[in-house]
């Protein structure tokens, strides 16, 4: 992840889907280099966080035929 031009982090992530009854299981799992103080694990987690909550309520909603 850059600011500007400065290298904050490095990450890999690794998303896992599983079957779970009637839906599905995501299993999200994020390590990372945090460089020169300029990102953290804190804030990399609650951008992480938020990102997979509009996802979940993206899924919520009903289809709607075309």
């Amino acid at each position: 992840m850059h600011m500007d031009s400065a290298l904050t982090s490095v990450s890999v992530a690794t998303v896992e889907f599983e079957s779970n009854g009637e839906g599905t299981r995501l299993v999200y799992t994020e390590q990372g280099a945090f460089l020169d103080g300029l990102d953290s694990a804190t804030s990399r987690e609650e951008g992480s966080r938020g990102l997979l909550s509009q996802l979940e309520g993206y899924l919520r909603e009903p289809a709607v035929s075309a």
